[in-house]
């Protein structure tokens, strides 16, 4: 069995450029993903039995372990909301699909329709607790459910009360969003919480292989004494505002790795900080990018999301997809790829750094802050002769700066 575990290439090699193009005195984003927080977003969530997409071969399984801990010698109650992204054929709405394509192969005239469906569940959590489960099995009993446990250290004895529903669609591809709360199920302002993710690939096509990728969940911290308790939860006023600027330091999709030769693409999952649960309303956000290369040229582009949307990098500049598994290249969609800004061929560097910001549309009903997470993939050159050699990947969060002031809302049930 072969097992990896890639740390992303580019963290050392935009060390120096990072400089260049933050520059000093840059202030910090109130979000966070090394500190206790409130409300915690997993941006990307997988899930397939028999995955069949981009980077897997039928066959192949994909499933996402998800931890969730308490740090205080306290009991902490969450409310928590699955948000299956999926999108369905019209003609076959039990279909799962990626683009139109997916939706004429057993009856014609179907299009793929996005949809956002929430699915809500609330737990307990004992002093100092982490709970781990993964996306496909959830997490039916939870260990303390039957039998009271008395935490090292922490006088008395506490239960969990509540379970972890698994996904509800096989494949599944969507976030999850949790918010620390009192014993009547009110928002209140206190940081117990922190969270990571893990999205496990399995490859029976490749000798059983295992590949592993990880980030931790972002967190939103309540600003004490500011919460009223009720089911709006105000970010920006009540909570740390989202940030203003997303960071991202990346190759450009198609570069050499110089190390080992791998060709490589990322892979950015972006979500909003506004959200209604309660209406279960979905809204656009525009995306205004800044695009810098190695030499400071800039570049731009904008992409509309709506709720929660993966892209391929490249897509961003044309709109298209394009599988990363066809050898030499030869999906029709690679042409589109080699014009877009995301693209090494176009950029004329390895790496570079976009900037990402959700365009305020002056709505009284929402914000536009957006939150994100990166993935960064690996495949073999042409002339690698390892024949043992496989698609790696990591997962990293990206870098924040500044704080938006236009409020965001999240709106409970």
């Amino acid at each position: 069995m072969r097992t990896v575990m890639r740390k992303p290439v580019l963290a050392g090699i935009l060390t120096v450029l990072g400089g260049v193009f933050l520059g000093a005195g840059v202030a910090s984003a109130d979000v966070t993903s090394d500190r206790p927080a409130s409300i915690l977003v997993w941006p990307k969530l997988i899930f397939s039995s028999q995955s069949d997409d981009v980077l897997s071969a039928s066959g192949d399984s994909i499933d996402t372990t998800i931890q969730l801990s308490n740090v205080s010698n306290e009991e902490v109650r969450m409310r928590c909301f699955y948000v299956n992204a999926n999108s369905h054929c019209t003609n076959e709405p039990s279909r799962v699909c990626g683009n139109h394509a997916d939706c004429n192969l057993t009856f014609q005239g179907g299009f793929c329709e996005p949809g956002w469906l929430e699915i809500d569940f609330e737990i307990t959590l004992t002093p100092y607790q982490p709970l781990v489960w993964n996306l496909g099995s959830g997490m039916p009993s939870l260990p303390c459910d039957d039998a009271p446990c008395s935490p090292g250290g922490v006088a008395g004895t506490f239960s969990n009360v509540g379970n972890i529903p698994p996904a509800n669609e096989d494949p599944f591809m969507g976030e999850l969003k949790c918010i620390q709360v009192g014993p009547n199920n009110e928002p209140i302002d206190r940081n117990d919480v922190k969270g990571e993710a893990t999205i496990v690939h399995l490859k029976p096509s490749e000798s059983q292989s295992i590949d592993a990728r990880g980030y931790n969940a972002i967190g939103i911290q309540a600003i004490e004494g500011a919460n009223d308790g009720d089911n709006t939860l105000r970010i920006g006023e009540e909570y740390n505002a989202c940030p203003s600027v997303l960071i991202l330091d990346h190759f450009f999709d198609d570069a050499i790795e110089p190390i080992n030769g791998d060709q490589v693409k990322t892979h950015l999952t972006v979500v909003p900080c506004s959200q209604d649960f309660e209406l279960q309303a979905p809204f656009p956000t525009t995306i205004q990018m800044l695009v810098f290369n190695e030499f400071e040229q800039r570049f731009s582009s904008s992409r509309s999301v709506t709720c929660f949307q993966e892209f391929e990098l490249c897509s961003l500049g044309t709109a298209r997809d394009r599988p990363f598994n066809a050898p030499g290249y030869d999906d029709p969609n690679y042409e589109s790829c080699r014009r877009s800004v995301f693209s090494a061929y176009v950029s004329g560097t390895l790496t570079g750094q976009t900037r990402l910001r959700g365009v305020d549309d002056g709505s009284d009903e929402r914000g536009n802050g957006l939150l994100a997470v990166a993935e960064e993939f690996h495949r073999p050159g042409d002339d690698d002769d390892d024949v043992t050699a496989t698609f790696s990947s990591a997962a990293f969060n990206i870098h924040q700066t500044g704080t938006r002031e236009t409020l965001d809302f999240m709106r409970l049930p």
